[in-house]
């Protein structure tokens, strides 16, 4: 009978270990995301007004994959008296990105009224790879995140992971990105990384806030946490160019 219980104790343990190894992933390299913040220096413009003079520019082959101009909805009161907006243009490399931006000379923000900051570079992972389509505008969530004591970004991806495929069961399916600090920007950040959600559309993020303020958990509570985040912003984000291939 001891040696059955042993038995029993031993398949549960080697289950267990077996299933905490499948959910134990490398973090995808992703991609390179340059951002730079923005003030619009004429006051017959508005952020729309910007977002259509923008998609009207022409782009050729040293152009980024994806470009986007987010606009601050609720952020800190530090970033609204400072900034309009933000431009975050994604490449899917480094090398890419400079060569790029080396070929194409000038920036074309010179032809739009606005007046930026020193641009910063994040690596992007996105954690849900999803078939859902984001909309040309939609809304997304920022959040600053400090890894927890003995935690590292490859348990802070998997912790994410979980989350992100919780959500999908439960019906949302909004994309959630994990930014890790890659060149310029602050040099002593008091943060390790920003988790961003994006919905595909405003419903679908707002619903996601809304399972959360009605009692959803994503990560069962006993988890031990490997990071911890400050409250998010939220930001109307508007879909500027997008390279055909």
């Amino acid at each position: 009978m001891k040696k059955l219980s042993f038995l029993f104790v031993f398949i549960a343990v080697y289950s267990y270990s077996m299933l905490t190894q499948a959910q134990d992933f490398d973090i995808p390299s992703g991609s390179v995301m340059r951002m730079v913040n923005c003030k619009i220096i004429d006051e017959r413009f508005d952020f729309n007004d910007v977002v259509e003079r923008a998609r009207v520019l022409e782009f050729d082959e040293n152009a980024p994959n994806i470009i986007f101009f987010r606009r601050p909805i609720y952020a800190t009161p530090e970033y609204h008296e400072s900034w309009d907006m933000q431009i975050a243009a994604y490449y899917p490399s480094y090398t890419e990105m400079v060569d790029r931006r080396v070929a194409s000379g000038d920036s074309s923000y010179g032809r739009l009224p606005i007046s930026c900051s020193s641009p910063f570079v994040a690596r992007n992972v996105i954690i849900n790879p999803t078939d859902s389509q984001l909309e040309d505008q939609t809304a997304m969530l920022t959040r600053f995140c400090t890894l927890n004591q003995g935690a590292s970004y490859r348990s802070a991806y998997n912790r994410m992971r979980t989350a992100t495929e919780n959500f999908a069961s439960a019906g949302n399916t909004s994309m959630t990105q994990m930014w890790t600090p890659g060149l310029g920007g602050p040099r002593n950040a008091d943060f390790d990384f920003v988790l961003a959600v994006v919905g595909p559309n405003r419903s679908e993020l707002t619903e996601r806030l809304d399972m959360m303020r009605n009692g959803f958990r994503p990560v069962p509570a006993e988890n031990s946490p490997s990071f911890s985040c400050d409250r998010p912003s939220m930001w109307a984000t508007s879909r500027v160019y997008q390279a055909s291939n």
